[in-house]
């Protein structure tokens, strides 16, 4: 959304700032889905819900202290895929080998789409 779609419809930074928040907890039940395959546990299985969608939301955390726009593209394979492998890097019951590797793969996509100007959030000038 840009600055004069923001400013037609009378939304605040904030207004602007709960959308996104919005759209990522929508996604998130979505995320868990998705990770829960990628972790090889079944889908009906609720026992680690918790651990699951508390990863989810540091990992989204981290990539938006790393200047990375995940509301905008919550829907994106490659922001999908991080989040996947900071989980996977995380998680309590996977190996130590495949831990590692996910939290390099983590890294090289987080490194990656920060340098992407598709994928940076956008700094107020007012700022």
């Amino acid at each position: 959304m840009t600055q004069n779609e923001i400013v037609k419809l009378g939304l605040t930074y904030d207004d602007l700032v709960n959308m996104q928040i919005s759209n990522i907890i929508a996604n998130k039940e979505q995320m868990q889905i998705l990770v829960k395959k990628c972790l090889s546990i079944i889908e009906t299985a609720t026992v680690k819900d918790a651990e699951i969608s508390m990863w989810i939301g540091a990992g989204v955390s981290d990539m938006v202290r790393q200047g990375i726009d995940v509301a905008s593209n919550i829907s994106d394979e490659l922001i999908q895929g991080a989040i996947v492998m900071y989980v996977k890097g995380n998680f309590g019951f996977v190996e130590a080998k495949e831990k590692e590797l996910a939290q390099k793969t983590y890294t090289k996509i987080c490194c990656n789409l920060s340098l992407s100007q598709d994928y940076k959030l956008e700094v107020e000038e007012n700022a």
